[in-house]
């Protein structure tokens, strides 16, 4: 009996080859297109500008502690169940804006 020759894998180091250079073409060909848009301003500088000022702000770090000192009395204080998980919410969120400020006192940033 006569063994039927898969021809499917035989080239499929060749293939992957060929596959990759092609990849690396395409990403090739379009790094000028992204890099030209570093030379003015894009409108996501501008977003990320404001989002920077607000997370940043004497109103951000204020709300930080408020929600550090609220978030802490509940979760101390607070029953069990979804009142400790909101409180833990609370916290986390108040000590994610506050390590922000942090960081940007610490960094200069």
């Amino acid at each position: 009996m006569m063994q039927k020759l898969n021809f499917r894998y035989r080239n499929a180091p060749a293939v992957a080859l060929l596959r990759g250079a092609l990849a690396l073409g395409a990403a090739l060909a379009l790094a000028g297109n992204a890099l030209a848009q570093t030379g003015g301003a894009s409108p996501w500088e501008n977003a990320v500008n404001v989002l920077q000022t607000a997370f940043t702000g004497p109103i951000a770090k204020g709300l930080a502690l408020v929600a550090i000192v609220v978030g802490g009395l509940t979760f101390a204080f607070g029953e069990g169940g979804g009142k400790k998980t909101f409180a833990g919410i609370i916290f986390g969120l108040g000590m994610a804006v506050l390590a922000v400020n942090f960081l940007t006192w610490l960094f200069g940033v």
